[in-house]
């Protein structure tokens, strides 16, 4: 299909095949497919680069903020196969996944700990919030990216919390501006080892591990990462920490507070098993955004798990 850019609104049909040619010299990939295709974002184009369905002048573009020259043809494939319902109801519902809001863009939903928010690879059979969101919502799996349907943020499988997930394309494209611009807060609990300062920021650049591919690292040329943190209560030999972070990096809060001394109870990757919590002490209490002029704010409960380490710990 041609296309004088002039903008393009909706859901693309998958499979479909779009030749666009740069107006000018310098202009970004993401950001001309962003403003032509209005209802995808920018993340959404970097998906579709790194699974190699865009190609440049008839070569297959290798970044996603390529910078173009004027007439440079731009080939777009928007996926034609995506996620299927694989489990059936009972399954998806033992997953113990709860809708906390539901509006008609986005879901405000609860993850329980041990959840995957989607497959780590395209044979990776196991079952994830992916799958309970394409079992659970009519025509999500064409919202976003082709293995993340709706996914505009995640949580590591074992920590626990609130999540939002887009309903449709011009939802997904407006959340996942507002997580660049660091517009939403997110309040985490945590419980960390020893006694850290009673307030404080924790600033360090955060990159993948050089050996060790499940693992971040502490690293001058990683991407910025910035966490505040305030004590709410001191234990024999623990804190339960409230956490904010700006940035929203892997593993950022674990790794952070491992690097100070203080790694979350139950940490295994960053810190040591605990006889206390068989996870790493982490929830994502809190969730406040404004969207179309409209604040939200949404809080949920840490679990029993975590409920029953803090008791525990009120004993010593």
């Amino acid at each position: 299909m041609e296309n004088n850019l002039s903008t393009t609104q909706g859901i693309i049909k998958p499979g479909t095949v779009f030749h666009l040619i740069a107006p000018e010299t310098g202009v970004r990939l993401d950001n001309l497919l962003s403003e032509q295709f209005t209802d995808y974002s920018r993340s959404f184009f970097k998906t579709l680069v790194e699974q190699k369905l865009i190609l440049v002048n008839g070569i297959v573009a290798k970044k996603a903020g390529f910078a173009l020259k004027e007439g440079d043809k731009i080939t777009v494939s928007f996926p034609g196969q995506r996620i299927e319902k694989r489990y059936d109801q009972a399954e998806l519902d033992a997953l113990g996944i709860e809708i906390i809001f539901e509006h008609k863009d986005f879901l405000v939903i609860y993850k329980p700990a041990g959840v995957l928010v989607h497959p780590p690879s395209n044979k990776s059979e196991t079952i994830c919030l992916t799958d309970w969101i394409v079992g659970s919502y009519k025509d999500i799996e064409f919202v976003g990216a082709t293995t993340r349907p709706g996914i505009v943020h995640r949580l590591d499988k074992d920590t626990s919390g609130l999540l939002l997930v887009a309903l449709n394309n011009a939802a997904h494209a407006k959340l996942s501006d507002l997580f660049k611009n660091r517009t939403i807060s997110k309040t985490y609990l945590a419980v960390v080892k020893g006694h850290p300062e009673p307030e404080g920021t924790i600033d360090f650049p955060i990159g993948r591990h050089q050996t060790l591919r499940n693992r971040m690292t502490l690293r001058q040329d990683g991407r910025p990462a910035l966490t505040h943190y305030k004590v709410l209560t001191y234990f024999e030999d623990c804190a339960l920490v409230q956490v904010k972070p700006v940035t929203g990096r892997t593993h950022q809060i674990r790794l952070h507070f491992a690097q100070k001394g203080h790694p979350l109870l139950g940490d295994v990757l960053y810190g040591t098993t605990s006889k206390q919590i068989k996870r790493h002490a982490l929830h994502a209490h809190k969730i406040s955004f404004e969207y179309e002029g409209k604040p939200y704010s949404f809080e949920k409960e840490a679990p029993e798990d975590f409920v029953k380490l803090l008791d525990q710990l009120k004993k010593f």
